[in-house]
């Protein structure tokens, strides 16, 4: 990936890794896999990424903004389609039992933890998929 394609697509920041959410999307489009779209426990996975903290405690410090990132309130209350599922990335290495990371659907988590939604669909990429659509950039 190049910087310049990077401005122009939709892309997930973690560390050195740089994940192409549009390339994702391509390939669960092009790829059947109604065996991958399940359903993930919003509560859980909401607390686990700071996204169930309000505002104010968000400001204030208390969530993991390594693994959130920039986030809209507003467009996460008013804009995020929950019948959207998430996407999900594994990051498990050759040999190790898959280790996800939502990649996609931040805002759409927010609003499900917010409105009390209990379950949201995702999708989850297998590792082969996960390293095609992974970069990796060093900043200094």
């Amino acid at each position: 990936m190049q910087d310049d394609q990077q401005e122009k697509g939709q892309f997930y920041h973690f560390g050195p890794f740089i994940y192409d959410v549009d390339a994702a999307l391509k390939i669960i489009r092009d790829v059947p896999r109604p065996d991958r779209l399940q359903e993930i426990d919003v509560a859980v996975w909401a607390r686990s990424l700071g996204v169930d903290k309000s505002p104010e405690e968000t400001r204030q410090g208390n969530t993991i903004p390594l693994l959130v990132g920039d986030f809209d309130e507003e467009y996460a209350r008013t804009q995020a389609d929950l019948s959207v599922p998430l996407v999900f990335a594994d990051l498990s290495r050759e040999g190790e039992e898959p280790g996800y990371m939502l990649i996609d659907g931040v805002h759409r988590l927010r609003r499900a933890s917010v409105e009390g939604v209990e379950k949201l669909p995702v999708y989850l990429l297998d590792r082969a998929e996960s390293l095609r659509i992974r970069d990796v950039k060093f900043y200094r």
